[in-house]
């Protein structure tokens, strides 16, 4: 049995056993004959078991009355008339409010008053609820589904208002049973007062719950505002126009997201695996303590994003001025991170790489950053922080011309390789590694040469610039020049500042591979070795 019809058969007599549990519990004090509970009067057991019946006969009595009303009027007309809802009479408090007609096109249904029923139910039909400005309270929730997939409006008005924290649960459901698709749209909407921050979840296409397929989308537009305790989202959700969602609990989706149009959502906590677009000034996603990215994710033209800790796996992608992602804890990028156009990303603690993270004209800022696991940063920006190059980790700055700037630190230890482009001649002199601090080198220097580009002798290649460089990497893989030519390393001072260079020198005969220089270069100081491309 789907849950929705579970609740739909079964969750008023669930109800009449939690106030059996209750009265049970209220005859046990009873029979305490304590002056708390009973202001000093002491009662026989069988008042107790008078007021229990009491309790129970009440509770059935409600039960008895409850039933469903169906809309009769495929014209459409006033909720409230009972002309309009089959037997004459329109639901009230106890009624589930039934919109299965099944007829081809839409209509509606306005409120003429303030109105309480137990649910609304639709099946197959596309109906328009129109608040006009009203609130329209539920017990137990909404049901939007069907063979045929359902469509159901609210607009203009609001929605659960009147409820607090304790009351009963509160289901949003949204699915079909077939391939087609059901919408729950909120139109200018006040969905949710502040009780159902613990009461209200929302279930949309999310088989888990509801047993339907994962067809189902909920949409705010017109600057709809939905206030809930969980959301669960196998298929869609859209919020656009200046829409909001508040959840006091979890967002849970392997579906759709889109925020756009200045809308924004929020929860305590997000695991994302699914499809989410963040587009626009003012557009905002924040996921809480913790927000888990593992599918395709996308902050583009302005749009922000925020969270206390924030892990990415698959593709993550931030991209336009204004455009940023700021975590007050760490940020652990795994997957593929594609940060361009002048996006951020901002962490007040550690950023860990541990996947690729691609740079173009990007902007990055942390107490550190570090490659872990074979992590990669590569590309072209400015990275505010410490940078630690380690594990088996690769920062490498990518196309001709491009250039990282760090203002902090850079650390690459023995496991560390740092792997530089050389382009064509409008590149030769420049700087790829800009450290407004000091270098610790260790581990590998891989160079590259960019398309067809070849070095020609004399030729100078300053790849660093740091307040200090120390120590020295233990390997190079430079490629292979034109017969005769080979290259040689060195330091210098320029205007203050340590420099690390590589200059095209005339190459020494086989069978030498590694040959400690006797001669200085022009220009260069210190130690310096030679290796031989193979």
């Amino acid at each position: 049995m789907k849950r929705d019809e579970f609740y739909g058969n079964n969750f008023k007599y669930l109800n009449l056993m939690q106030k059996i549990f209750v009265a049970h519990t209220l005859l046990k004090r009873l029979r305490l004959k304590t002056n708390y509970y009973t202001r000093g009067v002491t009662m026989k057991t069988t008042q107790g078991l008078g007021i229990l019946t009491s309790l129970v006969f009440v509770s059935c009595a409600s039960v008895s009355q409850a039933a469903v009303i169906d809309w009769s009027n495929v014209s459409g007309g006033d909720f409230n008339n009972g002309a309009n809802w089959t037997g004459g009479s329109a639901p009230s408090t106890a009624d589930t409010a039934s919109f299965n007609t099944d007829v081809a096109g839409s209509y509606t249904a306005s409120l003429s008053q303030d109105t309480d029923v137990d649910n609304v139910s639709v099946k197959n039909d596309d109906v328009v609820i129109d608040l006009n400005g009203r609130n329209l309270e539920t017990m137990t929730g909404i049901s939007v589904s069907g063979d045929k997939g359902a469509t159901l409006t609210l607009r203009n008005g609001s929605f659960n208002q009147n409820g607090d924290e304790f009351g009963d649960l509160v289901e949003i459901m949204v699915d079909s049973a077939s391939a087609s698709e059901s919408r729950l749209v909120l139109d200018g909407v006040d969905f949710g007062g502040r009780g159902m921050g613990s009461r209200m979840q929302l279930y949309v296409g999310y088989p888990p719950a509801s047993g339907g397929t994962r067809e189902g989308v909920l949409e705010l537009k017109n600057k709809s505002g939905v206030t809930g305790q969980s959301a669960y989202i196998g298929g869609k959700l859209i919020l656009s126009e200046g829409s909001s969602m508040g959840l006091a609990g979890e967002l849970d989706l392997d579906g759709v997201l889109e925020i756009t149009g200045g809308a924004g959502l929020g929860s305590s906590g997000a695991y994302i695996s699914g499809k989410t677009l963040v587009d626009g000034k003012g557009s905002d996603l924040s996921v809480g303590e913790f927000g888990g990215f593992s599918g395709e994710t996308t902050f583009q033209n302005g749009a922000t994003g925020s969270g206390g800790r924030i892990s990415t796996g698959g593709r993550f992608t931030v991209d336009g001025a204004g455009t940023e992602i700021r975590a007050i804890g760490s940020m652990d990028l795994g997957g593929n991170v594609v940060v361009s156009n002048s996006g951020s990303l901002v962490s007040s603690d550690l950023i860990t790489v541990t996947g690729v993270m691609n740079l173009d004209n990007a902007q990055i800022e942390a107490s550190s950053l570090m490659t872990e696991f074979a992590g990669r940063i590569q590309g072209a920006g400015d990275i505010t922080g410490n940078v630690k190059n380690t594990d088996k980790g690769t920062v490498a700055t990518g196309a001709n011309g491009s250039s990282l700037n760090i203002d902090g630190n850079y650390t690459q230890e023995h496991g560390g390789t740092l792997e530089l482009t050389l382009g064509d001649w409008d590149a030769i002199g420049d700087y790829k590694l800009n450290i407004n601090g000091d270098a610790d080198l260790d581990g590998i220097l891989k160079i590259d040469l960019w398309d067809t580009f070849k070095p020609e002798l004399n030729d100078v290649f300053t790849l660093i610039k740091a307040e200090n460089i120390n120590g020295m990497f233990s390997d190079f893989v430079l490629p292979k020049l034109s017969p005769g030519l080979g290259w040689d390393w060195g330091s210098d001072m320029v205007a203050g500042l340590d420099t690390f260079s590589l200059k095209v020198v005339k190459g020494v005969p086989e069978p030498y591979t590694i040959v400690l220089m006797t001669i200085g270069l022009a220009g260069f100081a210190g130690a310096r070795r030679f290796r031989k491309a193979a």
